[in-house]
């Protein structure tokens, strides 16, 4: 049928009824978009809190040095073996000091600080030689102390020293103690290779120490520095040599408002 010049048509004929497909259609594009939108802004916020906590976590542990020997003639070297001569010595860094096995390890710290004294004796860097003798294959042992232990303040996560080894086989340990007063020996590692290294060893978990909920402070302390002869080495004189002494620490469970005021009274 022909409509009529001038007409109008019904409304429900101009206008698109709001649940045809069409407009359907449109509106679950709508939605899908602003679901997508809002999941891509709340990713973006919780990965910048992680990153922030990451970043405060990151703050929160710190490089402590216990001893960088450049002092170090209060040392005492004790060995199990009466024979030979036991004893420690501060002696200058002659060539550079780099690990054997990853020569680029050195921090900008470390550059700057093992200063060769083949270069400039009169700014070189110290370090501490020991000197003992081996005779009981798989037995004797030298351990090297400070004149105190040194008190870990925070969480002790991992402590390192550098040590020059002359290729034998015996074992680098550290020796902690905890706060009831019970001896750790952790496991640095052997000194079976020519020159410097870096030895690092992690605190292990079960090992009791401060936490935010502890009354008192109940702090490591590390005792002393000891090798233990090989059962598969030759006896006789040992040298070996250690320098810059650290520990990485985490303060955020020891370090909050009044956590000065110690409840120790």
């Amino acid at each position: 049928m022909i409509q009529p010049v001038g007409q109008k048509r019904d409304m429900g004929e101009l206008m698109v009824r709001y649940d045809s497909p069409r407009v359907a259609g449109s509106g679950k594009k709508v939605l899908l978009v602003t679901a997508l939108a809002v999941t891509f802004i709340g990713a973006a916020l919780i990965a910048q809190d992680a990153a922030s906590v990451k970043a405060n976590k990151k703050a929160d542990v710190q490089d402590v040095l216990l001893n960088d020997f450049e002092t170090s003639e209060d040392w005492r070297a004790f060995s199990t073996t009466p024979l030979g001569v036991t004893k420690v010595r501060k002696t200058i860094q002659l060539g550079p000091i780099e690990d054997v096995f990853n020569p680029k390890e050195l921090s900008e710290e470390e550059k700057a600080r093992f200063k060769d004294g083949l270069k400039d004796p009169k700014t070189a860097n110290n370090v501490l030689g020991v000197k003992t003798f081996f005779k009981e294959k798989g037995f004797d042992r030298v351990e090297i102390k400070p004149p105190h232990e040194y008190l870990i303040k925070g969480l002790g996560r991992q402590f390192s020293v550098w040590v020059l080894g002359r290729n034998f086989r015996h074992t680098l340990f550290i020796k902690l103690r905890d706060y009831k007063g019970t001896l750790h020996k952790l496991k640095l590692g052997k000194l079976d290779y020519f020159g410097w290294r870096k030895h690092t060893v992690t605190v292990p978990g079960w090992l009791p120490q401060s936490s935010r909920h502890a009354l008192l402070d109940k702090n490591l302390h590390f005792v002393s520095l000891y090798v233990e002869c090989d059962p598969h080495e030759t006896w006789g004189d040992f040298y070996f040599y250690v320098d810059d002494l650290r520990v990485k620490t985490d303060m955020s469970d020891s370090e909050y408002p009044g956590s000065k005021i110690k409840d120790n009274w």
